[in-house]
């Protein structure tokens, strides 16, 4: 077994602590898509429990020049892959086809464990993300896409764990729903949420309405405590005070669904429109919440992959 040491990254005016990533014997299953095997590993994170997490890795097909890395994230707490149907198999085999080495991870038991709050417990993922861009990541672009807590990953690890640092690419479709807690863990918006929630959407984008809320019985709005109070669930959120929202070495491409008739999509605006670097914000017609599960949300997501790296 294989141990990656504790990492400390230091972006231009502040520094943070990675985990430790332990590779494990025990087997797991790859899914029915050639070229493709699967390891476990055990993730540690400051102040955090180990947890496990299953990787499935294809490669491309032989003879297939290699044009970098592609990392997905299923949504929720990530306790299942994000290829787990025939049709998002089939998208895995062809972003492989276009010379991508393709990961999809998978926590046992999810990311979040009430250990602190979503901010703190998503170092989970910026820690294996850098395991995979150190030890899997072997040259072009390094990219990383993943639909609503799967966004939420990606958005923490740009906005607090420096992780723009390695990503060529990122793609978080369908949120982040958690990129402003404090405006969304409410029995009802405040006034100032209210009025953005109204206008932050693009005219003539969206199929149908979304909302603005999440309530605050769901589980993410208690990571930190069972009753958290606004300034702990803003200091929670992807848009935390101190987030950084410039990503020089990043290209940003959010997706959203037309027909997410959710908070997820304005809720997501307020990272996405707030980020200062290089960016792109598309709505895919007929398509809700889970980006990949129609046709034009997975040639969305196939599109972006290719027009992001092919500089």
């Amino acid at each position: 077994m294989k141990a990656l040491a504790t990492l400390l990254l230091c972006p231009i005016a502040w520094c943070v602590e990675l985990g430790t990533v332990k590779e494990l014997a025990e087997p797991c299953t790859a899914p029915p898509i050639p070229n493709t095997t699967c390891r476990r590993l055990e993730v540690s994170a400051p102040g955090l429990k180990p947890i496990q997490v299953q990787l499935r890795v294809t490669e491309p097909p032989a003879g297939t020049a290699r044009r970098g890395t592609v990392v997905m994230g299923s949504g929720a707490g990530g306790g299942t892959f994000y290829a787990t149907v025939p049709p998002v198999q089939a998208l895995v085999k062809d972003i492989a086809a276009m010379g991508f080495l393709v990961v999809d991870r998978a926590w046992n038991g999810g990311w979040t464990t009430h250990e602190g709050g979503l901010k703190k417990e998503s170092c989970r993922y910026a820690t294996l993300l850098t395991w995979i861009h150190q030890r899997l990541h072997s040259g072009g672009k390094f990219v990383a896409t993943g639909n609503s807590g799967g966004s939420a990953e990606i958005g923490y690890a740009l906005t607090t764990w420096g992780r723009g640092e390695i990503l060529d690419l990122a793609i978080p479709s369908s949120g982040p729903p958690v990129a402003h807690l404090d405006y969304a863990c409410v029995k009802e918006a405040s006034s100032e949420w209210a009025s953005l929630c109204a206008r932050i959407v693009p005219q003539g984008k969206m199929e149908c309405t979304p909302g603005c809320i999440l309530g605050t019985s769901n589980d993410v709005c208690k990571q930190v405590t069972p009753a958290p109070t606004a300034q702990q669930l803003l200091d929670d959120s992807v848009m935390h005070p101190g987030a950084v929202l410039s990503y020089p070495k990043t290209r940003l491409h959010f997706l959203y669904g037309a027909k997410d008739c959710g908070e997820p999509v304005p809720v997501g605006l307020t990272w996405a429109t707030k980020v200062t670097s290089e960016k792109v914000m598309a709505f895919v017609p007929n398509t809700p919440h889970a980006i990949f599960s129609t046709a034009e949300g997975r040639a969305a997501l196939r599109k972006a992959i290719d027009a992001g790296t092919a500089r």
